[in-house]
This record gives structure tokens, C-alpha cells and sequence, in this order.
């Protein structure tokens, strides 16, 4: 059996993460630089940037089969080992980025430092969270039995 996700459900999951880490990323711009201007840039570099990076990670989990269980015949199920590995692979391209769009934007070494360790520690509760709701949600999920 293969189990599968629709595009249009990746695309869904892009835009409702990428709203939530907008959020974040706009307050923890702010914290760290002290401007509003400076959470508002690097908010939406990050929206643009990291949305396709959520998108191509996203569809390319999908070609992963581990860890997915039929919950019946045109249903499954994704186990906590799976949302876990997800988590830890997207934190480490994600890390990358909310080092270097906060220095590109700042200047400074040290910002873009602080803002790697508040979006790290907030940014993984929301990514957990939304992955294990978006597994209750049973549209845009397929079972083939190829």
C-alpha cells in the first residue's frame, strides 16, 4: 500500500504553518532588533523563503512510506516517530534560515543569534502542534494499493 497526501493538502499545510511562523517570526524580529521595521522584513523574507522550503519538505515526505499506518481502507495514519523525525529534519534546514535572514536583514551576528534561539525553541511547539492536528484532519489523505 502507498499512502498519500494531495498536493492542494500540502499546499493548505504550507499556507496555515506559514501564517503561524509569520506570527512568530514578526514578534521575534522585533524582540531582537527593537524596530517593528526590522520584525516586519524579516517576517516576510521568511514567509517567501521558508513557505517553499515547507512546501518542497512537505512533498518530500511524502514519497517516505515510514511510520504511515492504514487507519482504514482510504485513510491513514502518520505515528509519532514520524512527526518526530519531520520535526527534527525540518528544524535543521529551517535553523539555517532563521540565522541567515535575521543577519542579512540586521548586520548583526548577535541578533541574528537570538533570534535562532527564540524561534528555535517556539517555532518547534508549533511545528509539532500543527503537524499532530493536520493528522486528525482526514481531507486531502489517500491510500493506494499499488
Amino acid at each position: 500500500m502507498k499512502y498519500n497526501e494531495l498536493h492542494l493538502r500540502s499546499i493548505i499545510k504550507t499556507v496555515t504553518v506559514r501564517v503561524l511562523f509569520t506570527m512568530s517570526h514578526f514578534l521575534n524580529g522585533f524582540i531582537v532588533s527593537g524596530t517593528w521595521i526590522m520584525g516586519a522584513q524579516i517576517a516576510g523574507a521568511a514567509a517567501v523563503v521558508n513557505a517553499f522550503l515547507f512546501w518542497l519538505h512537505e512533498r518530500s515526505w511524502n514519497y517516505l512510506q515510514w511510520n504511515r499506518k492504514s487507519w482504514d481502507a482510504k485513510l491513514f495514519y502518520e505515528g509519532q516517530p514520524r512527526t518526530i523525525s519531520k520535526s527534527i529534519s525540518w528544524r535543521v534546514i529551517i535553523s539555517i534560515n532563521n540565522f541567515l535572514i535575521p543577519y542579512l536583514i540586521t548586520g548583526s551576528w548577535k541578533s541574528a543569534a537570538a533570534f535562532l534561539g527564540i524561534a528555535t525553541l517556539l517555532n518547534i511547539v508549533i511545528y509539532y502542534s500543527h503537524e499532530r492536528i493536520w493528522n486528525r484532519i482526514s481531507w486531502g489523505k489517500q491510500v493506494d494499493e499499488k
